[in-house]
Formats: structure tokens, C-alpha cells, sequence
């Protein structure tokens, strides 16, 4: 996902039997990028094993974050959010192994 110029982004991202999970957040902007992630992963149902995370990262130019997986996770919900940069598109995407 990339946002407008200027914009925050905003997505939401569904990952199936992750062994692990990574957020890559990009700008050509000097400026800091602060990224918020939350992730709610499950074991075959929300009537299972739950685990949930969620963290700031910021950094210039790119932020990298690993959100945590439960072992055996069947699904993980991955929601992202960063901050409007002014004049700069902001690029992110969300990784499964």
C-alpha cells in the first residue's frame, strides 16, 4: 500500500498459518516515520489460543518491525497505521512466512 502525498496510511492485512510476521515501512521523506502495528493471531478459532501485540517503531527513511505469532497459528488480522509525512508518500507491507 502507498499513501497520497501528505496522507497517513491505514490498512489491515489477514496472514494464514504464519510461522512469523514482518511490517516494512518505507519514505524517500528525511522525516520520522512512526509506525503503529497490532496484530491478533488465533489457533484454529477465537475459541482457541489467542495472542496479541502491538508496539511503536520509528526511524528515518524505513521501520521494520516483527510482530509476534503464537506457535501454530492458523490466522493472524495485522492491522498498520503510520503518520502523514508532509509532501511524502509513505509505502508499507506486511510479511508471512
Amino acid at each position: 500500500m502507498t499513501s497520497r502525498p501528505g496522507k497517513a496510511l491505514h490498512f489491515f492485512r489477514q496472514a494464514l498459518n504464519p510461522q512469523g510476521l514482518g511490517v516494512v515501512v518505507t519514505s524517500t521523506s528525511a522525516k520520522l516515520i512512526r509506525l503503529f502495528w497490532e496484530d491478533d493471531c488465533e489457533v484454529e478459532s477465537d475459541d482457541g489460543m489467542t495472542g496479541q501485540g502491538q508496539a511503536v517503531v520509528k526511524g528515518v527513511h524505513s521501520v521494520i518491525a516483527y510482530p509476534p505469532t503464537i506457535p501454530g497459528a492458523t490466522l493472524c488480522h495485522v492491522w498498520v497505521n503510520t503518520n502523514a509525512i508532509a509532501g511524502a508518500k509513505v509505502s508499507a507491507a506486511v510479511f508471512a512466512s
